[in-house]
């Protein structure tokens, strides 16, 4: 069983990756001609990762107001070893994401389990149907956690509007100067959020440097 779900998170999380890359490669190469003429929304960059040790957080669904499924990392965690910060070593993925249609959404809710890190290993075991039971066994055991996560009533709405202006003002075939992020990191408290907002005339090169922030204070679980 734990094979499959490996595989299962390992297509998950390709899949997402290739889709973010798709969704990068709308942007830059047409996309803009689009958010030029009707940009109601800022779209995000979506981080997820997570700061606690010795567990992952496995997503079993992630869910919009309207009951539409948001895109979630598969799995995040397991090891954050001392020195580590969450924006380095604590990122899990890091994918494009456009929330709802309108833009921002107001919330998503989050269904996880918990498994310990590392896990049940396969050599353990006599047979592959042990290995399969024993862990059938300690996810059944596992309780499943909720949490709504609100996003948009977070985010300034001037933040908003800057990085919706950035778009329409983004020439042909260029991702625009300013680019909101999300991040969405599972903590000893639960999931926390924080934003920022990147911009490149900062520092060119990239995505830029990141000019506006706030959320959840993130560094504060750093080991």
């Amino acid at each position: 069983m734990r094979d499959r779900l490996v595989s299962k998170d390992k297509f998950r999380t390709k899949r997402r990756w290739l889709l973010s890359l798709g969704v990068l490669a709308v942007v830059s190469s047409g996309g803009c001609q689009a958010l030029r003429r009707n940009a109601t929304g800022p779209g995000m960059m979506l981080v997820y990762g997570s700061v606690v040790d010795g567990r992952s957080a496995y997503v079993r669904s992630a869910t919009l107001p309207d009951g539409r499924p948001f895109a979630d990392p598969g799995s995040v965690g397991g090891r954050f070893r001392k020195g580590q910060t969450w924006k380095r070593g604590g990122v899990s993925a890091t994918m494009a994401a456009s929330g709802d249609r309108r833009g921002l959404p107001e919330w998503v809710e989050f269904v996880w389990q918990e498994p310990s890190y590392p896990g049940l290993r396969f050599q353990d075991f006599p047979t592959r149907e042990d290995f399969d039971k024993a862990h059938d066994e300690k996810f059944a055991k596992l309780p499943l956690k909720t949490q709504r996560v609100y996003i948009k009533s977070r985010v300034p709405q001037e933040v908003v509007d800057e990085v919706i202006a950035s778009k329409r003002a983004a020439k042909p075939g260029k991702v625009a100067d300013k680019t909101l992020w999300v991040y969405i990191f599972w903590t000893p408290d639960g999931i926390q959020m924080r934003w920022a907002m990147m911009d490149q005339n900062a520092s060119p090169g990239g995505f830029g440097a990141v000019v506006k922030e706030g959320g959840d204070d993130l560094d504060r679980y750093t080991p």
